[in-house]
């Protein structure tokens, strides 16, 4: 049994399995806006420890459930259904936990029903022509190497703020390697077309270690930060004029679509978006598929 003898404690504890540093904000404020619902109070202004986890109620979980369905937020509509799984699964997770190292006798929220959510994995994928008038209309080196190691090599927004410059080098053919690290503490190498090594090797100064970053920014040389790097996405997308909230997951959707349609197989694309299941994988067949049973009805 871990040492834990309260609410914030044990969601500090909880947090620490939790690599991303966005994930702690995002799952703890999920927390307080459950323990502000129960003491009726605004979640910026609640304490954790207000409540004691352990006479938490399945009526408790349910009754928030209810409201996170039916109350308005600022923009006067319900949350999303998406929003609503994330906190639950949040409060899931946390009272798991709890159970775990025996400080919860048992979950509250493990009968509770996750939202069903539309799959919106379609309106995430852009054409090739989309990806390509990015990369075109990106006149700084750097910001286009960028968009195009995001394509190319379907990283996640995470794993390339961490690439240094050990971890890129020469493959056969002109083309390089890069090695990627992230989601579940996973290794993978990816291979980069010649065009794509040779735009990185540009980036690299004199004075640049092993251990420099190969994306930084231009004040102090620091790694380009994730919300950066999101904000470099989003401006290429908006010059190229596509619409929508572009992140640079839409370019690892796009991979992933893309290479599909050119005949990649399914388990190359599975080993090299460093999915653990090729039922992910296979989302993306879904999502653009090639042949429907209407297609096949008189016109």
């Amino acid at each position: 049994m871990a040492d834990v003898a309260n609410t914030a404690q044990l969601v500090s504890l909880w947090l620490t399995t939790k690599r991303s540093k966005e994930s702690h904000r995002a799952y703890e404020t999920d927390i307080r806006c459950f323990v502000a619902f129960l003491l009726g109070q605004n979640p910026q202004q609640v304490r954790l420890n207000d409540i004691d986890l352990r006479t938490v109620t399945i009526n408790d979980v349910q009754a928030f459930a209810d409201f996170l369905e039916t109350h308005p937020t600022k923009t006067k509509k319900p949350l999303a259904p998406a929003s609503r799984a994330r906190r639950i699964a949040a409060l899931k997770s946390l009272l798991n936990y709890g159970c775990k190292i025996k400080y919860l006798s048992f979950n509250a929220a493990d009968d509770t029903l996750l939202p069903k959510t539309k799959d919106r994995l379609a309106e995430r994928i852009l054409r090739e022509v989309e990806v390509m008038t990015m990369v075109a209309l990106t006149t700084n080196e750097r910001d286009r190497a960028l968009i195009q190691f995001l394509y190319y090599t379907a990283a996640r927004v995470g794993e390339v703020s961490l690439v240094r410059w050990r971890d890129i080098r020469s493959n056969r053919n002109g083309q390089g390697q890069v090695t990627l690290f992230g989601k579940g503490e996973k290794t993978r190498t990816v291979l980069i077309p010649k065009k794509v090594y040779q735009a990185l090797t540009k980036l690299r100064e004199p004075s640049d270690t092993l251990d420099a970053a190969v994306f930084k920014s231009r004040k102090g040389g620091e790694p380009l930060k994730e919300r950066h790097i999101r904000l470099l996405v989003a401006t290429a997308a908006e010059k190229a004029g596509i619409k929508g909230k572009v992140s640079p997951h839409w370019l690892r959707h796009s991979h992933a679509s893309h290479s599909l349609d050119r005949h990649a197989s399914v388990h190359l694309v599975q080993q090299t978006l460093g999915h653990s299941s090729l039922h992910t994988t296979s989302r993306y067949a879904h999502a653009k598929p090639s042949d429907s049973s209407g297609l096949y009805l008189p016109e």
